[in-house]
């Protein structure tokens, strides 16, 4: 019989890695002790991690968390409890059947499977569809209405975008550098922010809906006829839009503009990632990457610097690395799982975030050193910490 395991490595100034402890980082991949509660590593269906806390969701619909809770991001049961140093459940959703979780900087989201959408952690933009100055941060799992059931959503930073079943975008957050892709009709200048999810009524016409991703503060939609586009708007001073900014015009992108992605096959499924300025898709097991890459985020040499910014070329592919059937993304280091149980992990490095016991960036992917006997399973990351399921294979 097969023993499975959690490890993790990182940033754990708020236990984010649920190791029981504070402390700066861990360099290297320590086991997690989940002996104090019911999630059983074999069971997890997905890791996510926000700035300084994490959620877990198991293939029963249950959801644990660990970290930083000083806005409620951890969903912990005890408002007073600043941090949650180990995986605890989320008791205020334990009668629900969670189907996928996200975090935000300092908020999360679950979705169940009736397409209802729960809420909580810092609303102070607006970020989780509610008035800030009615809800300034939610300190239990609070369940938000669009009027149609919720097929996916992406957080950024301060900012989320909501895929309905009917393939509608939904909105909604702060908009300070165009990242809603919205205009106020009336004054026809940008949101400040929204506090309730907003439509953006465009997409009806533009295809059928694939992904969407929300950066550090732009967003990212890919839609596909009868070949995929991308649909892009927010920051692009590092090119995360898919383009080099030529002038000041174009370094800020308020309302959608079409980007073609005609190097992926049609045929092909596509995931997309963005961290907080680079963007990652996944597709027919080969990862293209473009945008911000002075901390070797992209996975391959720096280009010339631009503004002093190393930026990738637009949609290239990372190449001499093995096929890749999972892709997790931090705010600027990436984790991918190969077809044949390996881990891989580049970009920022300043605590640890990639593994190899040292904080040196890692300009290249590089193989995390797992026992000689195991494989992994199943990856996550957040902001700056990362987790694998691996299990023994002797």
């Amino acid at each position: 019989m097969s023993t499975y395991r959690l490890i993790s490595w990182g940033a754990n100034s708020h236990s984010q890695l649920g190791q029981g402890l504070l402390s700066e980082q861990f360099i290297l991949p320590q086991e997690v002790n989940l002996s104090g509660c019911s999630l059983r590593p074999e069971s997890i269906r997905k890791i996510v991690g926000g700035a300084g806390h994490t959620l877990i969701l198991d293939t029963n619909g249950r959801v644990y968390a660990c970290g930083l809770n000083n806005k409620g991001q951890a969903g912990s049961s005890n408002v007073d409890q600043e941090n949650v140093l180990r995986f605890q459940r989320i008791c205020a959703l334990e009668h629900e059947t969670v189907i996928n979780v996200w975090c935000g900087w300092d908020s999360s989201m679950a979705l169940t499977e009736n397409g209802e959408l729960y809420v909580w952690g810092s609303n102070r933009y607006g970020q989780l569809g509610l008035d800030p100055s009615e809800f300034p941060s939610i300190s239990h799992p609070h369940r938000v209405s669009i009027g149609e059931r919720i097929r996916n959503v992406s957080m950024g930073l301060r900012h989320t975008a909501v895929v309905t079943e009917g393939c509608e975008i939904y909105v909604c957050g702060s908009n300070n550098r165009g990242q809603l892709g919205l205009i106020n009709p009336k004054t026809m200048e940008p949101y400040v922010r929204l506090g309730a999810f907003t439509k953006i009524v465009e997409w009806t016409m533009q295809g059928h809906v694939e992904d969407v991703a929300c950066g550090q503060y732009h967003t990212i939609v890919v839609t596909k006829r009868q070949t995929y586009n991308m649909y892009v708007f927010g920051d692009n001073k590092h090119g995360q839009l898919g383009f080099f900014p030529k002038t000041s015009s174009e370094t800020r992108i308020f309302q959608p503009i079409c980007i073609p992605l005609s190097s992926i096959q049609h045929d092909a499924s596509i995931q997309i990632h963005t961290g907080w300025s680079h963007v990652n898709i996944l597709s027919n097991s080969t990862i293209f990457s473009w945008g911000r890459n002075d901390y070797g985020q992209l996975g391959r040499s720096f280009s010339k610097p631009q503004n002093g910014i190393s930026m990738g070329e637009r949609l290239q592919c990372i190449e001499h690395i093995p096929k890749i059937v999972q892709l997790s993304v931090g705010s600027e280091h990436n984790i991918a799982l190969t077809d044949d149980g390996a881990v891989l992990c580049w970009g920022w490095n300043e605590h640890g975030n990639c593994g190899n016991g040292k904080t040196e960036d890692i300009l290249q992917p590089e193989f995390l050193s797992v026992p000689s006997n195991s494989v992994a399973v199943l990856i996550g990351a957040g902001a700056g910490h990362s987790f694998a399921i691996i299990k023994d294979t002797s």
